[in-house]
């Protein structure tokens, strides 16, 4: 069996986008890319090249600290944790633009959310919004 997931796009605009992501472990946990900039709109043509977490709001519940949902930056070599979530919580990061991403050397500029295996029924729903970046 594997983690029940729902991965949603709430709002892709010009110059902000809002994801939904909600899992109930069976406690084997998992990666899941909840920002894919390939698969984005287009502004006047460009392409969306990374993104940078403005806010961010959870609920996150599971039962050792040490399985938070942790947010990554896709990296070929290996993602970049900028993010750990667990309990209630918001973050806002507006009044300095965001949280950007690290662009190191391997970077495709897609977001992952990670549930290590954990305890099956620790679940989570994050709610963000990212300021979309073209080049």
């Amino acid at each position: 069996m594997a983690d029940t997931v729902l991965n949603t796009t709430v709002f892709d605009g010009a110059k902000k986008l809002i994801t939904h992501y909600n899992v109930v472990s069976d406690n084997s946990g998992g990666t899941t890319k909840i920002v894919d900039v390939s698969g984005l709109a287009k502004n006047n043509g460009k392409s969306c090249q990374t993104v940078r977490l403005n806010k961010v709001s959870c609920n996150v519940s599971v039962t050792a600290p040490v399985d938070a949902l942790r947010m990554e930056w896709d990296n070929s070599g290996t993602n970049i944790v900028f993010q750990t979530l667990n309990g209630e919580m918001e973050y806002d990061y507006s009044s300095f633009g965001g949280l950007k991403n690290t662009e190191a050397s391997g970077y495709s500029g897609d977001v992952n959310i990670v549930l290590p295996a954990c305890t099956a029924g620790d679940s989570g729903t994050v709610v963000c919004e990212w300021i979309k970046v073209y080049e």
